[in-house]
């Protein structure tokens, strides 16, 4: 070969080299730049609860929060009202892009826990994100013409009355079917299988349903969240859809308002009283990028100081409270492991549902 035949190989070989090096470089620092920058911003969020109602305490604290995350991400989120399963379902099976993220309260362990939802849907299959907010207004309801005013008198009623029966409308799996079961242990501890026996589920879906159960004379009580049901208190509303609060599970009354909390009616789960938060938070599929997660927690953080927020929350009924995909992750098991107990030692659902 001829010596300037040599230079000219010479030439196509380092070009070739320098060319594969750039090629090289280029796609190290394309990944590793989408992988620091993985973020919300400019995309279109889906927003999935364990919910099918657009009127209930899911509903109202998913959107709210959504809407303030949109605003400080720069990210067009919207909320799809598909109910637990679905929920359930896509955040165990989504692409991990931040397109699809999980609102839902405390449902999503529960469920598993009382073995209404398969294993594949354990907390340790997906990431818990932050908490945003939460509820102090879960309640029991009873028609506004009920013999009985609070839990308790439901309970003397019964024993005074042994031909009554009466059926509380839950969802199975969730925080209304842990508020049932505390219910339902404690009028077995305290009066005996002979009332107890008579205290029975309805398994019904959302609010509306739920409510839609109570007014057609299928239950007797239902579960639901004052800020839903409130409208229906009312001295104004038609009697035939009139309803009265029983019960309210916080650890102490609503400001302004009458309804006696489980607690100070003497209703105990474990020998404490029994005094249980609604909390809402954010999930995640498994393998999300940390950096989303982190954007979010820095966010909420923020949006949880917002005097705005704050206001919008209070107005409906709930407090915003933060807490960090970390320090959640471990409130939520703990709260989760403390209830196997009681949950482990009640009668399955098909021994509580009424026929």
């Amino acid at each position: 070969m001829s010596k300037k035949g040599k230079i000219v190989k010479l030439v196509l070989s380092l070009a070739l080299v320098g060319s594969l090096l750039l090629t090289g470089c280029s796609t190290n620092g394309d990944n590793g730049g989408d992988e620091a920058e993985a973020s919300l911003q400019g995309k279109r969020v889906r927003v999935v609860i364990g919910s099918t109602s657009t009127g209930g305490d899911t509903y109202l604290t998913a959107d709210t929060v959504t809407r303030y995350l949109s605003e400080k991400l720069d990210f067009n989120g919207k909320v799809d009202a598909i109910g637990a399963s679905r929920a359930l379902e896509e955040i165990v099976t989504t692409e991990q892009n931040g397109e699809t993220i999980m609102m839902f309260h405390d449902m999503t362990y529960l469920g598993v826990a009382f073995g209404a939802y398969e294993d594949r849907y354990a907390l340790e299959n997906f990431i818990v994100g932050p908490r945003f907010a939460y509820s102090q207004l879960s309640c029991l309801t009873a028609s506004a013409d009920a013999p009985y005013d609070d839990l308790a008198e439901l309970a003397e009623w019964l024993e005074a009355n042994p031909n009554e029966m009466v059926k509380i409308a839950i969802e199975a799996g969730g925080v209304s079917q842990l508020v049932f079961n505390s219910y339902y242990n404690w009028v077995d501890d305290a009066y005996g299988e002979e009332v107890s026996s008579r205290v029975k589920a309805f398994i019904s879906g959302s609010t509306d349903e739920k409510a839609q159960a109570l007014w057609d004379g299928n239950t007797d009580l239902m579960f639901g969240d004052v800020t839903a049901l409130e409208q229906y208190v009312s001295e104004d509303v038609d009697a035939q859809i009139r309803m009265k609060i029983v019960g309210i599970t916080s650890g102490e009354r609503i400001p302004g308002k009458d309804y006696k909390t489980f607690a100070e009616q003497g209703i105990t789960l474990d020998g404490e009283p029994f005094v249980f938060d609604k909390e809402y938070n954010v999930f995640y599929p498994e393998g999300m990028p940390q950096s989303i997660i982190d954007e979010v927690d820095a966010a909420i953080a923020e949006i949880a100081e917002d005097p705005a927020y704050i206001e919008d929350l209070e107005t409906m009924g709930f407090r915003a409270g933060y807490l960090s995909s970390e320090d959640n992750k471990e409130h939520m098991y703990n709260k989760r492991d403390s209830l196997m107990n009681m949950i482990n030692n009640s009668p399955s659902l098909d021994e509580l549902t009424a026929e």
